[in-house]
């Protein structure tokens, strides 16, 4: 903190305040071979590294909160799934919509129940990314 000022020097900073899709900038130190291969990696994508860095972020974050749920590329795009398993989290919803219960979608899959549980639990914080990989899978 720099007691001159009153200020925190690692404070956060909004950018983007708009409704629609508020930003903030932070920074991070990386190894330069870590940098390296990001760059690589954002290049093949087709990305800024800033923004491949972002979703790689929030993807390892999600991971944290959600274990049991990965993230990888899709016809329409990045999709949750579970890890270990073919199938995407929207598929599992599917699934367990025409089962009705957590036991009879464990059972249908050969799974824990706990894997369903994690799928649902990670559909239900976020529905509107679930509903558009389902939009983007099969189209209805």
């Amino acid at each position: 903190m720099d007691q001159r000022l009153g200020l925190r020097l690692d404070s956060v900073y909004v950018v983007n305040s708009s409704l629609t899709m508020p930003t903030v900038v932070q920074s991070c130190r990386i190894d330069q071979a870590n940098a390296a291969l990001l760059a690589l990696q954002a290049k093949r994508r087709h990305l800024e590294v800033s923004t491949l860095s972002s979703l790689y972020l929030k993807e390892k974050a999600l991971e944290e909160e959600y274990p049991g749920i990965g993230f990888r590329d899709s016809i329409g795009g990045r999709e949750a799934y579970l890890l270990g398993h073919r199938l995407g989290v929207w598929e599992v919803v599917e699934i367990h919509r025409e089962t009705k219960t957590i036991a009879e979608t464990a059972g249908y899959l050969r799974w824990p129940p706990a894997l369903v549980r994690c799928a649902l639990g990670f559909a239900k914080a976020y529905p509107a990314e679930i509903e558009r990989q389902r939009h983007a899978e099969i189209g209805s």
